[in-house]
């Protein structure tokens, strides 16, 4: 009877021994599942801080694995049509500008091609991602941001081809007559970086570049993508060494515009492009590039 009890001692040892132990595992299992969700959460969280710290834009941008620039495509030589190898493509020194974005932010570049008063909504309403080649206003600062400025409008005096060795320096100018356009920005500015100089203001560039060649004026104050052109076009004329940047009262400077609010990423990148390809002489290289392809119709 005794070693009976013994036995039976034993076996309910062994039993709760068993349990002991299961209890044990299911409780270290327990636990582990309570670590990996609570990681999973972690990290989850950690997702949604890196995808808050992005601005909206650039996020839109990452996901699509594009970026899409607006432009109007009629001004050039910042961006235009032009027919090459019998086909239609939108060429100009901002949309090489645009490719360098792309690159930079390792993501596909398409342009869009819109009416000039449709830019600014698109922007709002994220259909593009930026714009280039605007100049800063409070109005449009409403809804977007900008970039530091990138370029501006530079001008310069033609002279016929005979006479450019006469006129290498600003006080050369003075007692010179020198067309201008009536109602364009040399009519203001002009006089006030050369005042010793007189001006004859008519109403068309024709008309202007007549006077020159005839001899009635000594040269013609132009922007200089139009001077080049008629530099390019008539083997009698030349640009001079004397030439203008406009300042910023006069001209504030084309920027790139994103989409306003929380797009500081964005806006650090294309700075970034901005100060790089200004440095190394890219941009001016895209600008003489798509002033090649142009001719006087795309001046007009």
């Amino acid at each position: 009877m005794k070693k009976r009890l013994e036995r039976l001692t034993v076996l309910l040892l062994v039993i709760v021994m068993m349990f002991s132990l299961a209890a044990c595992g299911q409780e270290k299992k327990d636990d582990g599942g309570a670590d990996d969700a609570a990681a999973k959460t972690e990290t989850e969280s950690e997702g949604d801080d890196a995808s808050d710290e992005m601005g909206e834009t650039m996020a839109k941008i990452k996901k699509d694995g594009k970026i899409v620039m607006g432009v109007n495509a009629t001004y050039a030589p910042f961006e235009f049509h032009k027919t090459i190898d019998g086909k239609d493509e939108i060429v100009g020194f901002d949309i090489e500008l645009g490719k360098a974005i792309a690159d930079e932010l390792g993501v596909e570049f398409e342009v869009s091609d819109m009416s000039f008063d449709g830019l600014l909504p698109a922007l709002a309403t994220g259909k593009v991602d930026f714009l280039p080649g605007l100049a800063y206003s409070e109005e449009r600062a409403e809804n977007a941001s900008f970039t530091k400025p990138y370029h501006k409008s530079v001008q310069v005096v033609l002279v016929g081809k005979d006479k450019a060795g006469e006129i290498t320096a600003d006080s050369d100018l003075s007692g010179k007559t020198i067309g201008i356009l009536k109602g364009a920005v040399q009519e203001k500015t002009f006089p006030a970086h050369y005042p010793k100089a007189e001006t004859y203001v008519l109403g068309k560039i024709p008309d202007l570049i007549a006077a020159l060649q005839s001899g009635r004026i000594d040269g013609v104050c132009l922007d200089y993508v139009v001077a080049s052109l008629y530099e390019k076009y008539n083997e009698d004329l030349k640009m001079s060494e004397i030439q203008y940047e406009l300042t910023d009262e006069e001209d504030a400077g084309s920027c790139v515009l994103v989409r306003k609010d929380n797009n500081e990423d964005l806006i650090e990148v294309i700075n970034t492009v901005l100060d790089r390809v200004i440095e190394n002489g890219d941009l001016e290289k895209w600008e003489e590039d798509a002033i090649g392809l142009m001719d006087m119709d795309d001046i007009g």
